[in-house]
């Protein structure tokens, strides 16, 4: 029998590998089913019932396994092999969505191809990896070696603790350093030395030996039942926190891939040290079914405190809104703010050696078949934590009022749980399950209560910023989106309105975000089709308008088009033109999916630039993508910010990447400042652009154009002939963004080294 401590390096390896392949897949497949919550939240779930069918399918089987370590050998090469024919498997699934689904498809049909393709996708590897630890217990189980932990747990912890890892390494180092589909290549590698190890490491004649019968009482008594159910609720809560709760920090500390990474990475090794402290004396604890429903009640309870922290965070991170900080300084905030997540994951974590220990009570350490069992429940649960977190809670209710959901969803668990105990009658400790019953039933009517308080974050503004009120706030399946507007009667100039994304702001009125429309429109011989990908504000779109054509606007928001009517006062005019159209859907899909081709494709893209999925929109492979969708001379216009706009374009060598990506695709180009000097538009097209003075001089003397221009102060006089063409070194070498080297959205070395400093952005709590 291999060393208990070799077995955890091992586990903890693979479940690096495995968290990084769900980091890697799940951005690979947005790509193919588009980065709407919708379809991230298809891939998760596919990801986890795979893992759920791979508990159930080992745990019928371990009867019959001769070698529990042999077959998971085999089972983490196999891992690994796909690993490295993923990208095939993944182009073969992208040629079938897009011959199945359009643009105009019915949702209903488009959402059950995405779920059927990602399942069809990822259901071997994740098979493989869902039997892994009940193989890995089957292993522990058959040897010699047993103590007073309760080694499944301690397996369990293991895993996590590698997925935190995996995590960390991918999300902070790897991908940035060597790329996404390297970075999925060295988790093969580690699949096939953990996979390599498990069938070379000699055995002792007991572990080769055959199975013996499963000791322990059945899981179909009331403690048994309950443990399921309990670890089933556990499961889904747990995941519904973690996209809750991403999404409510993310109104303080924004969308950065590394702070969702820094999240994901402290609440694994909460899990992971969770289950390890309960490992360690489980078997000497009484009344466990008590002990497990304590751990759904302290989850609640900790939830509430959690938000008072949400609160006392976001005060001291909004002392330092629009200074500039060190790169430091937003890793200690997305640090701080991970640590809410913290004592949750322990609650969680502990949750499975309890539930294990209560379905195997009699045994050294847990059966694979139980634990098989537990772990399939356990991942059911997250699956359906996932789907009602995704397209139940979110689409409802907004950032507190969904955390307070959560406190219900435990809160109710433990009532029910602990019910059941007091209706058996049986001697299990009634006088404690009876006071949870009292303080789960407590907490859960405040979750209620609280969660159908509408209303805080607008008091929050209106205590905080007496120059604003709330004039929108809708929460929706992508956000909640807000609009803040200058309060009637206040003194002194008025502010201008703003919109905000969960919690963050997306664009501002300037003469701009006019020109990403005008200035393609004004140099296209004849502009008759236009697609504007962003709506933000309505800005682009309306001044597209303008020139006549016909215009298709794609915002991910899509409460965000509600939110139009209080930035322009002709917005229901706008709204109802005859050749507009507005279209809730991930731009960078509805351009793979749609059959149209246009004279002209404009982006406005969301801020901050290096955010989560925003590289989607710079990268090479899009704006190929792009290209394909321009009509004989259509022109591309992209914006890309100036250093100085703080913006997160940080130094000139990330300003001159992003000309090079441009230049890359496009052979002829214009580029010019915009107005003011915060950033550049940039012009592509496979023709040369070219324009006289008189073509731009009868296009600007039309009233429409003219007026929209003008309506916020006009531009001098010689813009729209002072194009410049960047040479030299904005456009020599060969680093350029790509969806496998996303160096936008992962850019903290290249940071580091060069000693950037970031935006904090203002808080709006």
């Amino acid at each position: 029998m291999s060393s208990y401590r070799t077995l955890y390096v091992i586990f903890l390896l693979s479940g690096a590998a495995g968290l990084t392949y769900q980091v890697i897949w799940l951005r690979w497949l947005s790509l193919i089913f588009g980065g709407t919550t919708a379809s991230v939240s298809i891939v998760l779930s596919s990801f986890m019932l795979g893992l759920a069918l791979g508990s159930w399918w080992v745990g019928r089987r371990l009867g019959r396994t001769r070698d529990p370590l042999a077959l998971y050998g085999w089972l983490e090469l196999g891992i690994g092999a796909f690993a490295i024919v993923f990208p095939l498997v993944s182009a073969a699934s992208d040629g079938v969505f897009t011959a199945w689904v359009q643009v105009d498809s019915p949702p209903a049909w488009s959402l059950l191809v995405r779920a059927l393709l990602a399942f069809s996708v990822l259901v071997v590897p994740t098979t493989l990896m869902g039997a892994t630890l009940p193989l890995m217990a089957e292993y522990v189980r058959r040897g010699s070696l047993h103590g007073r932990s309760w080694k499944v747990g301690l397996l369990y912890a293991a895993h996590a603790l590698g997925a935190a890892l995996g995590a960390l390494a991918a999300g902070f180092i790897c991908i940035e350093l060597i790329g996404v589909r390297a970075t999925s290549l060295l988790a093969a590698a580690l699949n096939f030395g953990v996979g390599g190890w498990a069938l070379l490491v000699p055995r002792n004649a007991e572990a080769h030996a055959g199975i013996s019968p499963v000791v322990g009482r059945p899981a179909s008594t009331l403690e048994g039942k309950l443990a399921l159910g309990v670890l089933a609720a556990s499961g889904a809560m747990a995941l519904a926190s973690v996209a809750l709760w991403t999404r409510t920090l993310e109104s303080l500390i924004g969308n950065s891939s590394y702070a969702f990474a820094l999240l994901l990475t402290v609440y694994l090794v909460g899990v992971a040290l969770g289950s390890s402290l309960l490992s360690l004396f489980v078997k000497r604890l009484d009344q466990l079914p008590v002990w497990l429903i304590a751990t759904q009640v302290v989850a609640a309870s900790w939830i509430v405190v959690a938000i008072g922290l949400f609160y006392v965070l976001a005060e001291a991170i909004a002392e330092y809104g629009h200074t500039i900080q060190p790169i430091d300084f937003l890793l200690s905030t997305y640090l701080k703010s991970a640590l809410i997540l913290f004592p949750l994951a322990l609650f969680s974590g502990a949750a499975f050696p309890i539930a294990t220990r209560i379905l195997d009570p009699d045994a050294d350490d847990a059966g694979g078949a139980w634990v098989a069992k537990a772990y399939c429940w356990n991942t059911v649960g997250a699956v359906t934590g996932v789907a009602f977190a995704g397209f139940v809670i979110a689409p409802n209710l907004d950032f507190i009022q969904s955390i307070y959901v959560l406190v219900v969803l435990y809160g109710t668990t433990a009532v029910l749980a602990s019910a059941a105990l007091l209706i058996s009658r049986t001697s299990i400790a009634a006088t404690a399950a009876a006071a949870i019953f009292v303080t789960a039933g407590g907490l859960a009517t405040l979750g209620v209560v609280r969660s159908s308080a509408s209303g805080r974050f607008a008091d929050h503004i209106h205590e905080g910023y007496p120059m604003f009120e709330v004039a929108y706030h809708e929460p929706g399946l992508q956000g909640v989106t807000t609009v803040l507007k200058p309060r009637d009667g206040r003194e002194g100039p008025a502010p201008n309105p703003m919109l905000l994304v969960n919690g963050r702001r997306m664009t501002a009125k300037l003469t701009a975000t006019k020109m990403m429309a005008h200035l393609p429109m004004l140099l296209h011989p004849d502009p008759q089709d236009a697609l504007v990908i962003g709506f933000g504000m309505g800005t682009s779109y309306r001044s597209a308008l303008a020139h006549g054509g016909s215009v298709t606007t794609v915002e991910r928001v899509g409460e965000v088009f509600g939110s139009f009517d209080h930035f322009h006062d002709d917005a229901e005019v706008v709204r109802s033109h005859p050749r507009g159209r507005m279209i809730t859907s991930d731009g960078r899909g509805f351009l793979k999916l749609t059959r149209e081709r246009y004279d002209v494709i404009t982006i406005e893209p969301p801020p901050s630039i290096d955010g989560a999925g925003v590289n989607h929109l710079y990268s090479r492979d899009f704006l190929e993508l792009a290209r394909t969708r321009l009509k004989e001379g259509g022109i591309m216009a992209h914006w890309i910010p100036a250093p100085h706009a703080q913006a997160s374009v940080d130094d000139w060598n990330t300003f001159g990447m992003l000309l090079r990506t441009f230049a890359q695709v496009f052979p002829h180009r214009r580029v010019i400042q915009s107005h003011p000097w915060i950033g550049v538009h940039v012009l592509g097209s496979m023709r040369p652009i070219e324009a006289t003075r008189e073509q731009l001089e009868g296009r600007l003397g039309r009233p429409a154009i003219g007026a929209d221009i003008a309506e916020w102060g006009g531009l001098p006089e010689e813009y729209f002939t002072n194009f410049v063409e960047p040479k030299g070194a904005a456009l020599q070498g060969n680093v350029i963004v790509t969806d496998d080297r996303p160096r936008l959205e992962f850019n903290l070395l290249r940071g580091w080294k060069a000693k950037s400093q970031k935006t904090v952005p203002p808080v709006w709590w």
